[in-house]
């Protein structure tokens, strides 16, 4: 279990999504109108020994959207993100829980697919230059692609720093689902690894290498927050 200790100065996104809610509850009506997703709270990690369950929450976050490379893009399917964030010795903490997501089909390369992963680090704490920030891998599969092919890994993980377009909906004040969007418009891609004799091939066909300044990750997320105790 990795627990991230926070910095005071900054907002944990958990504090400022409730906060939100919150207050939305006492304004505003819900946002309309459609079907809310069953969140899947299977994921939220165990709590740090000497956590107090009354000030932690799990966070799951179901995401869709767009990942441009260079000039084209491939519309991704479903996302689902958890954590846990509370305060741990009298500072905000948090743990990762899991990255699930569907393969996504690549539309200028039949059979292809990309499904993003977790790689190593994450930090939700928001602040003046970011809501949160995630290290990613993509694994490529596909009839010619060998069975390790990636964009990304955790050695050398594609780096996203996301920033909130817009403001905060409340979808429902109880159970809390809130929604975002944001963007990533300085995401850099590496060439694939582990793509065997076609690695060549199959980068020239995704437009790999990219460099930041050619790429953008942009989603709409779904938050349902949900109490440890």
């Amino acid at each position: 279990m990795t627990v991230t200790p926070r910095r005071p100065r900054a907002h944990h996104l958990a504090a400022g999504l409730a906060a939100v809610a919150s207050a939305l509850a006492l304004t505003a009506a819900p946002a309309a109108a459609s079907p809310l997703p069953e969140f899947d709270f299977t994921d939220c990690p165990t709590l740090p020994a000497g956590a107090d369950p009354a000030r932690w929450r799990c966070e799951v976050l179901v995401s869709t959207g767009t990942l441009r490379i260079s000039r084209r893009e491939v519309p991704l399917r479903a996302m689902r993100l958890t954590f846990a964030e509370g305060r741990l010795d009298g500072r905000y903490a948090q743990v990762f829980g899991s990255l699930v997501a569907e393969p996504s089909p690549v539309p200028w390369l039949p059979g292809v697919t990309l499904r993003p992963r977790y790689a190593g680090h994450s930090d939700f704490e928001s602040n003046d230059e970011r809501k949160g920030e995630i290290d990613l891998a993509f694994t490529v599969r596909g009839p010619l692609p060998g069975a390790s092919c990636a964009i990304g890994s955790e050695v050398e993980p594609v780096h996203s720093e996301i920033q909130q377009v817009g403001e905060t909906e409340l979808l429902s004040p109880d159970p809390p689902v809130l929604r975002f969007r944001s963007v990533d418009e300085r995401l850099a891609l590496p060439a694939t690894t582990g793509c065997g004799p076609l690695a060549r091939l199959l980068d020239h066909r995704l437009g790999l290498p990219s460099p930041s300044g050619r790429n953008s990750l942009r989603q709409v997320t779904l938050v349902g927050l949900r109490p440890y105790a």
